[in-house]
């Protein structure tokens, strides 16, 4: 699946109602907001390499651990061969330790050798095992530089704004702009800012101050410019611990499902606010 994504420009104006249940009735607000994504990822490399092959596009669907692009990694896997034969060695060595230990003890119980060479072995066992020890430690680093050369996608999602070619160099470096961005579609986010000043006076007609009481009297309809309701029945799902001290304003959150990619990160969104408290007071006294 292919979808041209740009998620740094606006694409539709959206206006979501919010509505507070409740008998008594304040006078609706209007606020600025805006679709972001809930989970998107930078991709880099950890390793240094040319692009051999690049497979995927902008706009491409793809799961978490999808490989990307492929960097030449001949040398690298030259380095995991060698690295596998001088652990088959170790473990071959270590074999051969372990059978004259246990020759040299049995000899040794029957006074055929002495204690000294019995010593000996017990020596060579040690060796023979930290050799396989330091041979394992190699494989798995050369494992690891062969698996870099494989750059994958950290999580699910669409591929935007791709900055790598077949040919171009990859180099580590944090200055680097990525070698693309995987956003992930669904759920988004609506976030838009709420005058705090606004929000007291909204749980004073409520007779609560509990933050989660008072978004769980909110319920939102999503409408597009042209009065299509795109999605309903939505509540708030958290809002901000501070107060934006230029604006006086807290941030809301509320997650949207977007199973078909109605939403877009970047579009620009209107919430208006219908409050209507006296849902949390009849909860209570339930």
């Amino acid at each position: 699946m292919r979808l041209a994504l740009h998620i740094h420009r606006p694409v539709l104006a959206l206006v979501v109602l919010v509505l507070f249940s409740g008998a008594v009735t304040a006078a609706p607000y209007e606020f600025d907001g805006r679709i972001e994504a809930v989970q998107q990822a930078d991709v880099y490399s950890r390793a240094e390499g040319i692009v051999e092959k690049v497979l995927v596009t902008q706009g491409d669907y793809v799961e978490a651990g999808t490989v990307l692009v492929r960097l030449r990694n001949d040398l690298e896997a030259l380095r995991n061969a060698s690295a596998t034969a001088s652990l088959a060695q170790a473990e071959a060595l270590l074999t051969q330790a372990r059978n004259k230990l246990s020759r040299a003890e049995r000899l040794s119980s029957s006074g055929s050798v002495t204690e000294v060479t019995v010593l000996g072995a017990r020596t060579e066992l040690a060796l023979a095992e930290a050799e396989r020890d330091l041979a394992q430690h190699a494989l798995d680093l050369a494992q690891t530089e062969f698996d870099d050369t494989f750059i994958r996608a950290p999580i699910s999602g669409y591929i935007e704004d791709p900055k790598v070619r077949i040919g171009s160099l990859v180099e580590f470096s944090s200055g680097d702009p990525p070698l693309f961005m995987i956003v992930d579609l669904n759920p988004v986010r609506l976030i838009y800012e709420v005058p705090y000043a606004q929000r007291l006076s909204h749980a004073a007609r409520v007779g609560s101050d509990d933050t989660g009481q008072l978004l769980a009297t909110v319920e939102l309809e999503v409408l597009a410019t042209n009065g299509q309701t795109l999605t309903s029945g939505l509540h708030p799902t958290a809002s901000s611990a501070w107060v934006d001290p230029e604006t006086g304003t807290i941030r809301v959150w509320a997650t949207i499902d977007n199973a078909d990619g109605t939403f877009l990160p970047g579009m620009q969104v209107t919430v208006r606010s219908d409050m209507r408290p006296g849902r949390v007071l009849e909860g209570q006294s339930e």
